[in-house]
């Protein structure tokens, strides 16, 4: 019997990956309740595991990411991380058990549907805009998602209004937004370091 470790401070979580795994494969998986070098598999509930969480695991254990959703997001993780494949609520119980079963094996699978946003131009274009800002850039945004004004941003990083404004419009430019919120709107969606930022 093959031991997983589910990562993750969401206890519904837990449950809902439990019932799965008992009713599609009852005899082949069992929960370790806790994290140690003899878990055969973590999945990692990336809606509320940081970045830096998951490097605390050990490299040689496979690593599959659980989400809500599939979110273009992912493709980062997947590039920083050995990650061995991703599963979430909406995918069929046969996939799941295959992402789960192919990186017990310490290999990877995606389904069609994540495949599809791992090559998807718009999702690595817009990778590619987010790695351009500067690192003063990054921490204009980072303020901003935390809904700081614009002279509460000046302030807590020591600029004048006019100099935020400025960087501001270079950001929405480099991004391609025309507002606020879906400039916001497309780092929650894109970037897995400004979602775990807030």
């Amino acid at each position: 019997m093959k031991e997983i470790f589910i990562a993750s401070k969401n206890a519904s979580l837990s449950n809902y990956l439990y019932l799965i795994l008992d009713e599609i494969c009852p005899t082949t998986f069992s929960l370790a309740n806790e994290y140690s070098e003899g878990v055969d598999l973590i999945v990692v509930d990336s809606e509320n595991i940081s970045p830096a969480e998951i490097e605390k695991y050990k490299q040689e254990i496979p690593k599959v990411l659980f989400c809500f959703e599939l979110r273009p997001l992912l493709i980062q993780y997947t590039s920083r991380f050995d990650i061995n494949g991703i599963i979430s609520l909406s995918m069929e119980a046969s996939d799941i058990l295959k992402t789960l079963q192919v990186a017990l094996e310490n290999d990877i699978y995606y389904n069609e549907v994540m495949i599809g946003m791992l090559f998807s131009n718009k999702a690595n274009r817009i990778a590619e805009k987010i790695k351009s800002l500067t690192d003063r850039e990054n921490e204009i945004l980072i303020l901003m998602m935390k809904d700081l004004t614009n002279e509460e941003i000046a302030q807590n990083l020591n600029l004048s209004v006019r100099t935020v404004n400025a960087h501001k419009g270079n950001i929405m430019r480099k991004i391609g937004s025309k507002t606020t919120s879906g400039l916001i709107q497309t780092l929650l969606d894109y970037s897995a370091d400004f979602r775990n930022s807030l």
